[in-house]
C-alpha cells in the first residue's frame, strides 16, 4: 500500500469532511435548495434508478460547479403500456428552452423486449425553460405522421435549432417545431430522395446548418443487417442535406479508413469548422475523431487515445467558448480509462482545435463527471451525446439515462460549469480524497460492500 504524503492526507481529509457534510445535509434536507439534489431524498424511484451512491451524490451536493437531477422518471403518469424504460436522451436549445428527445421502451435488452408495442421507440420530447429545474409533460412526436420513403433504417435520432425553429430527425421523418417543442409537424409530407441510398443508418445525434448545404443529417452506411459491436459497423460517413427546408434531399459520403466503424454520429460546428468524436464499433479499440477545416468534406480521421472501449457508447463533443477547446463527455461502461475503476463512468476530455487540425488525437483527461454504483450489466445507461452549451448560464447540459438493463430506467440531467479547469480540480480532489480515505481506512468501502464493490459481472 502506498502511504500518502502528510499534505495529501490533510487535503484529502478536509475534502472528505466536506463530502460527509454534504451527505448529512442531504439526509436532513438542509441545503437542498442550493444543491438541487433534494430529489435524491424525496423521490425514492428516482434515487433507486439513478445508480448513484450517497458518496457520489455528495460530489454533486458539495460544489456549485456540477449538478445532477431527474428529467423524467417512469412514475405511473409517465408510462404508456409496458414502456417504463426511458433511455437514449439527446438535447438542443432554442432561445431559453431546453428540448430533450428520448426513447421509451420495455427494456434495453432481454425478455421484456417482447412487451414492446406501437407506443415504443425514440419519439418522446420534454422541454424546460428554467435550466432543467422543471419539465413539461412528454409529447409524442410521431403523432405528427411518418414518411413512407425514409432512407433511414437504424437506431437513433438527431436534434438541432435554427432561427427559433427546432428540427428533429428520426427514421420516420424530419420534423420541426415552431413553438419550442410543444407541437411538431413533418418538414414535408412527401420529400424527394433522388440519388440518396435507401439503406442508411439512423440520423445522427446533432443536425448541422450552413448557407451552402442548408440542413444536414449525418449518418453512416455499409452497415450489416445484424447490429453487433464488431467490424459490422458502417464503413462510410454520410451527409443527407436539404437546401429547401426538407422538400428535396441530396447526398455525399466519404469512405472510412481501416480500423474505424460507425453507428451513431455526433458533429459539432464551431467557427465554420466541424469536428466529430465518433463511436467506433470495433471491439477493444478506441474512440475515433474526424475534423474538417472547411466544415464539409473531406474529413481527416484519426483514432484517439480515449479507450480502450470494451462496451461502446455514443460520446458527446462540444466546443467550449470559455476554454476555446473541444471537450468530450465519454462513457467508459467497462470502468476502464483514467479515474476510478470498476463501475460505469463518464469521463471529461479536452483538446485544442489547433491540435486536432494539426493531426493530434491525444485528448487530455479532465476528470470523472459521474460514476454509477455498479458495472455495466447490473447498472445501465449514459448516452451523454447531444449536449447544450449555455454561455449565459455558464453551464453545459448533458443528459443521460440510468437504471437496470431489464427493469426500469429514467432520464437525468448532468450539468457543469464551463470553467473546465475549476471543474477538473474539484473532480480530481474528490476522487483523490476517496482513494486516500479508503487507503487510510484499509479500503473500508470495498469491505463494507459500498459503491466501489463489484458484486457480479454483466449478465
Amino acid at each position: 500500500m502506498n502511504t500518502p504524503r502528510p499534505e495529501q492526507t490533510v487535503s484529502a481529509l478536509l475534502v472528505a469532511a466536506a463530502s460527509l457534510g454534504a451527505v448529512r445535509a442531504l439526509a436532513s434536507g438542509t441545503g437542498d435548495a442550493q444543491t438541487g439534489c433534494q430529489w435524491y431524498r424525496q423521490d425514492a424511484l428516482a434515487r433507486e434508478l439513478s445508480q448513484l451512491t450517497e458518496q457520489e451524490i455528495a460530489k454533486f451536493a458539495g460544489s456549485p460547479l456540477i449538478d445532477v437531477r431527474p428529467v423524467i422518471v417512469p412514475h405511473p403518469e409517465n408510462v404508456v403500456g409496458a414502456n417504463d424504460y426511458f433511455m437514449w436522451p439527446i438535447a438542443t436549445k432554442v432561445d431559453d428552452t431546453l428540448v430533450v428527445l428520448y426513447a421509451r421502451c420495455p427494456c434495453h435488452w432481454g425478455k421484456d423486449k417482447s412487451k414492446g408495442d406501437g407506443n415504443a421507440g425514440i419519439r418522446m420530447v420534454v422541454t424546460s425553460s428554467d435550466g432543467g429545474k422543471t419539465w413539461t409533460k412528454p409529447v409524442d412526436v410521431l403523432r405528427a405522421g411518418k414518411w413512407t420513403n425514409s432512407p433511414f433504417k437504424g437506431f437513433g435520432g438527431g436534434l438541432g435549432a435554427q432561427d427559433g425553429v427546432v428540427y428533429l430527425a428520426l427514421n420516420q421523418g424530419v420534423y420541426r417545431s415552431r413553438d419550442k417543442g410543444r407541437s411538431w409537424e413533418l418538414v414535408s409530407a412527401s420529400p424527394s430522395f433522388q440519388g440518396v441510398p435507401q439503406q442508411l443508418w439512423a440520423p445522427g445525434m446533432r443536425l448541422t446548418f450552413d448557407t451552402e448545404h442548408g440542413m444536414t443529417v449525418w449518418t453512416t452506411a455499409g452497415f450489416a443487417p445484424a447490429r453487433k459491436e464488431t467490424k459490422d459497423y458502417g464503413n462510410r460517413l454520410c451527409a443527407v442535406y436539404s437546401r429547401d427546408g426538407g422538400k428535396t434531399w441530396r447526398y455525399q459520403d466519404q469512405a472510412l479508413p481501416e480500423g474505424i466503424g460507425l453507428s451513431e454520429i455526433t458533429p459539432v460546428q464551431f467557427d465554420r469548422k466541424i469536428a466529430f468524436l465518433l463511436r467506433n464499433g470495433l471491439k477493444n479499440t478506441r474512440y475515433a475523431q474526424a475534423y474538417s477545416q472547411t466544415g464539409w468534406f473531406p474529413f481527416r480521421f484519426d483514432i484517439t487515445n480515449i479507450g480502450p472501449v470494451q462496451i461502446v457508447d455514443t460520446p458527446d463533443i462540444a466546443y467550449n467558448p470559455a476554454t476555446r477547446r473541444l471537450e468530450a463527455a465519454v462513457s467508459h461502461r467497462g470502468g476502464t480509462g483514467p479515474g476510478p475503476k470498476g463501475s460505469m463512468k463518464i469521463n471529461l476530455y479536452a483538446i485544442a482545435p489547433s491540435d486536432m487540425k494539426a493531426g493530434s488525437a491525444n485528448w487530455r483527461f479532465e476528470g470523472t463527471l459521474i460514476r454509477y454504483r455498479w458495472p455495466f450489466g447490473k447498472s445501465d445507461g449514459f448516452n451523454p451525446v447531444g449536449s447544450v452549451i449555455d454561455t449565459h448560464a455558464d453551464r453545459q447540459y448533458l443528459h443521460v439515462w440510468a437504471g437496470d438493463c431489464t427493469g426500469r430506467a429514467a432520464i437525468f440531467q448532468l450539468s457543469r460549469s464551463l470553467d473546465t479547469p475549476a471543474v477538473s480540480r474539484y473532480l480530481t480532489t474528490f476522487y483523490d480524497t476517496v482513494s486516500t480515505r479508503d487507503a487510510l481506512q484499509g479500503s473500508a468501502t470495498t469491505k463494507s460492500g459500498g459503491s466501489d464493490t463489484t458484486p457480479e459481472g454483466p449478465r
